[in-house]
């Protein structure tokens, strides 16, 4: 058999090694961690703090891979979790949400028989596997890639249909989410029960988007964190990026509620 040169050998494995490390930088490259805030306001007393949510965002290739957010009180008391998983999609994720006060938890999970929504409240779990929606189906956060891949429809003014996938409910909901106001800096839409015989059953959901990055900027509506009695609180929340450094937007002042 004909001896391989040991030079020859050498320098495929040190070729092959800087291939692969190349590789692991490349996709180190591709990924990036955004650190962000949202603090949440009182409707009724507009300078009234309710709630913080601490955004850890993981992109790949500039789309949402994983999300991890910590909810704390206004008195810094971590109060609830929340996982993020865009395996199933970047309209699509799943998410487990998990109140530390009392261990209610709400999560949306993709199964082989599809969508599983489950419940715990009060040491009670239930779960059921929803059906079909007519309309494209919204999970969680994907409401916010939703957004961004209808910008331009959302932008001449078009209204799309979308079905929300509700643990509480065990169901979805039907939702209607239109543009209101477009300015030089801004794009608002309002998201209302698709049924106008229901949707005043529910105050619709208003949301504001900077126009240059897509970022949202606020949200006014019902929320998933509850208050003492465990009801959802309805809350304005004002989004801050401030840093990718996590130690910035634990220093990061608030912002007046009123602007």
């Amino acid at each position: 058999m004909k001896a391989f040169p040991l030079k020859a050998w050498l320098l495929k494995i040190g070729l092959f090694t800087v291939l692969l490390s190349s590789a692991g930088i490349a996709t180190l490259l591709a990924q990036e961690t955004i650190y962000y805030i949202g603090r949440a306001y009182d409707l009724e007393q507009p300078d009234q703090l309710l709630y913080e949510e601490h955004h850890q965002l993981v992109l790949e290739n500039n789309h949402p891979l994983n999300r991890h957010v910590k909810y704390y009180s206004a008195q810094g008391e971590l109060i609830a979790q929340k996982f993020n998983d865009y395996s199933s999609g970047l309209t699509t994720p799943s998410f487990n949400l998990v109140d530390l006060r009392d261990q209610y938890s709400e999560a949306a999970t993709l199964t082989e028989n599809g969508w599983q929504l489950s419940q715990r409240k009060n040491g009670t779990e239930k779960m059921d596997v929803i059906e079909a929606s007519r309309y494209p189906l919204i999970v969680d956060a994907g409401f916010d890639e939703f957004v961004r891949e209808h910008w331009q429809t959302l932008m001449a003014g078009n209204t799309m249909s979308f079905s929300f996938a509700a643990p509480a409910r065990q169901d979805t909901v039907a939702f209607r989410l239109k543009p209101v106001e477009q300015s030089e800096q801004q794009l608002t839409v309002e998201m209302r029960l698709k049924s106008r015989m229901l949707s005043w059953l529910m105050a619709p959901i208003v949301l504001t988007y900077d126009l240059n990055d897509q970022k949202l900027l606020s949200y006014r509506g019902v929320t998933n964190i509850r208050d003492q009695q465990g009801q959802a609180h309805t809350a304005l929340i004002l989004y801050h990026y401030p840093s990718v450094d996590p130690l910035a937007i634990k220093n990061s002042p608030v912002p007046n509620a009123h602007k």
